[in-house]
């Protein structure tokens, strides 16, 4: 092999593995950024930060039938606190894509960072 064409495929090889991303669930949740091209995923347990917020203590605490306009209000607000929160914390911790833990079918040699704990204290949890 020429050593031009071998500095290629091995230029090619490299920058393949820098946009690899993760694999993911048919039904994945990407909060942030793209799960298929990221370098620095992460990922959080959403039923722990669903608990840290005020919105699902409200439903806990005053049972919020599932199916009401007060209970489908409450989720949307809570879903977009836990996607700012998220937003958030990936950027201060330079990670490019945050999933739920559950989705990540394969890392793909990758190190997928947990945010949990630091999304729940942006949350005020």
């Amino acid at each position: 092999m020429k050593p031009a064409i071998h500095l290629a495929a091995v230029l090619m090889f490299l920058s393949s593995l820098v946009s690899q991303g993760i694999t993911t669930t048919k039904a994945a949740v990407v909060l942030y950024g793209n799960a298929s091209a990221c370098s620095q995923p992460a990922s959080v347990r959403y039923g722990k930060l669903q608990q840290a917020t005020t919105e699902w203590k409200t439903i806990k605490a005053d049972g919020v039938r599932k199916g009401t306009a007060r209970y489908d209000l409450l989720i949307s607000q809570m879903n977009a606190r836990i996607k700012k929160a998220v937003e958030k914390v990936a950027n201060a911790e330079g990670c490019d894509c945050v999933v739920r833990l559950a989705d990540v079918k394969n890392a793909n040699g990758l190190k997928v960072k947990d945010l949990t704990k630091e999304v729940i204290a942006e949350l005020g949890g």
